[in-house]
């Protein structure tokens, strides 16, 4: 994209005058988080969910943001704007806290403000083909740590993700199940998880050591308008492996179809029928709470 405008620190920027210094702690340490938000006709779906999400992680990290909600948002309104991402097609929006200066003790003490920035390009999103025919996942054999406090946190410090993804890709498949430890299953490499199996939509519970996301909430909400049971769960890789549907989520892909696991068939149609149902009624509660 030409002339790409980022918000950097406070001021509207080329993209090649943005830089974070070699020694903010979000190099040195992965000291930062962030949020993914998709833009429908240059309008972010949920925005102040995710904004409260990126408040929630800066707190566990003592990060102090000196930026309140209502700034981050027209930041975000004003970058789609400069990009001309305000008409007809999508947007990939991300926001990211750093963690500045590196001075000080290597503990979360921060000797500096936060840096941040924020980007919005185009978004094509994925082929229409993949949402017909479904994707192929694997059951990683990398193991989630519910223990640990970055499980539920959106920190730049992705290589697990990273690592499982390319076991998938390795393998010939599009993306990973992780289990935890205790062999319950958790999340797929940058997705939440849902499974339909006699009669009852299922999706792992939060204890299982994942970051709840902001689709996540707002299929398990549809479920209740559209009459579908969805019951947290503990359960292991057998719930999966016998269930009628599976699908993952997130803030890009929406509501994507699983038709293999471990190259074993899912149900007996991919997409089945609960997961049609709840794509149309995720993209009606888009359209109606943006007014596109």
């Amino acid at each position: 994209m030409k002339n790409e405008q980022v918000f950097f620190n406070g001021e509207f920027l080329p993209l090649d005058e943005a830089r974070i210094p070699v020694d903010d702690r979000a190099v040195l340490f992965g000291d930062s988080i962030f949020e993914t938000i998709r833009g429908y006709r240059g309008r972010p779906f949920r925005l102040d969910r995710h904004l409260e999400r990126l408040r929630d992680g800066c707190r566990l990290l003592r990060l102090h943001l000196q930026y309140s909600d209502d700034d981050l948002a027209h930041a975000v309104e004003r970058l789609v704007t400069e990009n001309g991402l305000d008409g007809d097609g999508d947007a990939y929006i991300r926001v990211t806290v750093t963690g500045g200066p590196p001075e000080g003790p290597k503990g979360l003490e921060h000797s500096g403000p936060p840096g941040l920035f924020i980007l919005a390009r185009p978004y094509a999103g994925y082929p229409e083909e993949m949402y017909r025919r479904g994707i192929s996942l694997i059951i990683s054999g990398m193991k989630k740590n519910s223990s640990s406090m970055l499980s539920s946190l959106k920190s730049a410090n992705y290589l697990d993700s990273l690592l499982a993804r390319q076991e998938a890709l390795d393998q010939g498949a599009d993306d990973a199940v992780l289990t935890t430890h205790a062999g319950n299953l958790a999340e797929a490499t940058s997705s939440n998880l849902f499974m339909f199996r006699e009669g009852n939509l299922m999706t792992p519970d939060v204890g299982c050591g994942f970051l709840p996301g902001v689709t996540r909430e707002a299929v398990i909400g549809l479920c209740r308008d559209i009459g579908v049971t969805c019951t947290p769960v503990m359960a292991g890789i057998d719930v999966l492996l016998s269930s009628s549907e599976v699908f993952l989520t997130n803030s890009l892909m929406e509501i994507m179809p699983a038709r293999s696991i471990a190259r074993k068939p899912v149900g007996k149609a991919c997409p089945g029928p609960v997961t049609i149902k709840l794509q149309q009624a995720y993209r009606d509660l888009v359209a109606r709470e943006l007014g596109i």
